[in-house]
């Protein structure tokens, strides 16, 4: 009798050390380290950019910039993979039971913190690691691994090869890694506030 084995390759961690893979939350709060939220959003913009639109122009970033980008990018996919099924920065109430306090703590909360997510909805700011279990249900790590390779060997091309990325995968993939920066961002200043 044949022994079967589960494919775990869309599921391996290959950018996190050790440590990092014991405590994921630590490549969270190192991402937003190196970057404020709309520097990051600002990076990816342009990065989805250069991959998937066709430019007459020569390409304003560096090839080092995107690589660290890239890296630091697959670190946080990775990261929220291990952390996916933990309840991190949710808030103590029901966003749908108490819609009016939900309100009230996010316009208060918008004022305290520096920056603050304009793509999530209500729902997902009260509980910002749904959004990383979504974002796992529309790819795998390893499909969002293969995808932003992808995008990094199409905005350091010289030419463009519009044939290899279609539209809707670069605006899903797009929308997703945008709302991974501000759940993360919540998530990590949540944390690093007690809550």
């Amino acid at each position: 009798m044949k022994k079967q084995t589960k494919n775990t390759s869309a599921e391996r961690i290959v950018y996190l050390e050790n440590d990092e893979t014991t405590d994921p939350i630590k490549v969270v709060h190192e991402f937003f380290s190196h970057s404020w939220l709309p520097n990051h959003l600002k990076m990816l913009k342009r990065w989805r950019n250069y991959a998937a639109l066709e430019s007459e122009g020569p390409k304003k970033c560096s090839p080092d910039y995107l690589v660290y980008n890239y890296e630091l990018t697959i670190k946080l996919i990775e990261a929220a993979w291990l952390l996916q099924h933990h309840k991190l920065g949710r808030l103590d109430f029901d966003d749908k039971q108490e819609s009016d306090i939900a309100k009230w703590y996010i316009k208060t909360e918008r004022k305290k913190l520096r920056d603050y997510p304009e793509n999530l909805s209500i729902r997902e700011i009260v509980k910002p690691s749904s959004v990383l279990k979504k974002m796992f249900r529309i790819h795998t790590l390893d499909g969002y691994k293969k995808i932003l390779n992808t995008w990094l060997h199409e905005a350091l091309s010289r030419s463009f090869m519009e044939e290899s990325l279609s539209k809707s995968e670069v605006i899903t993939v797009y929308d997703q890694l945008v709302k991974l920066f501000e759940a993360t961002w919540l998530i990590s200043e949540r944390i690093k506030d007690g809550n």
